[in-house]
């Protein structure tokens, strides 16, 4: 079972492993008007499979919809990397085995964090494996965010959602899939960001340029909505360290005190965490406090022998990233969260 849950966290932030900032003219298309693929996907197999759009009326294209819509609230959630290291770098299908074992184990796990307040609407997409060093991360992402990702949230929206308020939600994969689509789709139907309860894309950089750019808001509080909501984790040990997860300019918000500055929140805060082995421990074992200057959350109160990422990526990461714990370090704290963000909306 631990072997597992740490397969299944370790999906959570593979995808980032070999990434660096290359140059990369990339752009948002939908698929029914892909004309060329953009340089920083060239080796890329599979990529051509976008030609092809999911139809996404199909219930066989989800991994789940609500068999009874039962809450106020719905949730639209991208699951993170699944597909891991591949020689060659490719697209994957849905069908994909390993794809659909490890976002189906991301349900269990990780999009638990909804269950109480929201019905669950998660779509299968095409992802892409591990790209190769000096990939464009960001272009790729934004290329390919304009197919599945965006169909899909364009169904959900328009015939399954059904008028109700929402969150946006992913990690790592699917926070820089989110934010891609927060800025080429979001913003270009105010309609149904009026009903956007919040965005929650954790464990990718929400960068001070991006909130200039798309004239979106990131939260300033515990209870305040249709705001942006993001953390990225590390250690001590990380302080001017490299960490891919990071960007200039970027933002925490600290997510056990939902405070944007350096107020320090002891782990005597943390209504609760998950272990290892992905057990639900009260109180939480994580403490919090926000690095302004990295953009990061920092804990110091966590085993990083246990927690922190392994070593042969510590290159990338820096020798105490948290990143596979994004969520799992606050379980109970993101829960409450979620909870109240809703009750605040419903109440406006």
């Amino acid at each position: 079972m631990k072997k597992k849950i740490f397969l299944s966290l370790i999906a959570s932030f593979v995808m980032l492993v070999a990434i660096s900032f290359a140059s990369c003219n990339g752009s948002n298309k939908q698929a029914t008007e892909q004309d060329s693929i953009p340089a920083c996907l060239e080796g890329v197999v599979g990529v051509e499979k976008f030609e092809t759009k999911l139809d996404y009326s199909k219930a066989e294209n989800w991994l789940e919809q609500p068999a009874e819509v039962t809450k106020p609230v719905d949730v639209f959630y991208i699951y993170p990397t699944v597909t891991g290291f591949r020689d060659p770098v490719e697209i994957c299908d849905i069908t994909d085995s390993v794809l659909v074992d490890g976002a189906q184990m991301v349900r269990r796990i990780q999009t638990s964090v909804f269950d109480e307040s929201c019905n669950v609407f998660m779509p299968y997409y095409r992802q892409i494996s591990m790209p190769k060093p000096g990939s464009d991360y960001s272009a790729i992402i934004d290329y390919i965010s304009g197919f599945d990702a965006t169909d899909a949230l364009d169904y959900f929206l328009n015939n399954l959602n059904e008028g109700r308020p929402f969150i946006l939600a992913g990690h790592s994969q699917g926070a820089a899939t989110l934010i891609a689509l927060l800025e080429n789709y979001m913003t270009k139907h105010p309609e149904a960001l009026e009903r956007m309860v919040a965005a929650y894309p954790i464990g990718y950089a929400v960068t001070n340029d991006f909130l200039a750019r798309t004239g979106l808001k990131f939260a300033e509080g515990a209870t305040d909505t249709g705001v942006i909501v993001s953390w990225n984790t590390e250690g001590p040990a990380n302080k001017d360290a490299k960490n891919v997860t990071l960007a200039p300019g970027g933002i925490s918000i600290n997510p056990i005190n939902w405070k944007r500055d350096a107020t320090y929140a002891p782990v005597t805060e943390n209504l609760g965490s998950l272990t290892v082995t992905g057990e639900l421990v009260t109180p939480g074992i994580a403490d919090a406090c926000i690095d302004t200057v990295r953009g990061s959350v920092i804990v110091t109160t966590a085993d990083a022998k246990l927690y922190a990422i392994p070593a042969d990526a510590a290159d990338l990461f820096g020798p105490e990233s948290y990143h596979l714990h994004d969520y799992g370090f606050f379980f109970n704290n993101f829960r409450q969260n979620v909870a109240d963000r809703i009750k605040a909306f419903l109440e406006k």
